[in-house]
């Protein structure tokens, strides 16, 4: 059961990034790929810059976003786009999960207090322990 539950968090953690990622990442606000240029930015390029290019043809117009990562003398680096997106995606999933597993735990202290409050007793870990396997005969 616990795998379960564990695996429906992962999976439901994971389809939120992804929404999150491509929702605020693309849609909203594009600059949000300059929080991954302290991972994806050599250290003599610290300052990141998002263009945004648009070019037209026949088939319509479409726009495309990319980190650069500038130097002090003006030598930049391409990163592209594929790598933040997929860093943000990487820290957004981290966050749901950190954000799920605080919610697990919460819920757990919750009830264990409340049982603690009526008087309950508290569950037996090892639920083998509680078995009645009746006497024992030594083997021979």
């Amino acid at each position: 059961m616990k795998r379960v539950v564990w695996t429906t968090v992962g999976v439901l953690a994971l389809g939120v990034a992804a929404i999150t990622v491509v929702s605020v990442g693309i849609a909203i606000w594009p600059g949000s790929m300059k929080l991954t240029a302290p991972v994806l930015c050599p250290a003599d390029q610290p300052d990141p810059f998002v263009v945004r290019t648009t070019t037209s043809d026949s088939e319509g117009t479409s726009t495309s976003f990319s980190l650069f990562c500038m130097g002090d003398r003006g030598d930049f680096t391409e990163v592209g786009s594929w790598e933040p997106y997929g860093l943000l995606f990487l820290y957004t999933w981290a966050a749901f999960v950190v954000l799920a597993v605080l919610l697990v735990v919460r819920v757990r202290w919750r009830r264990r207090r409340r049982a603690r409050a009526a008087g309950e007793p508290r569950p037996d870990p090892d639920p083998a322990s509680t078995l009645d396997t009746g006497p024992v005969s030594p083997i021979s």
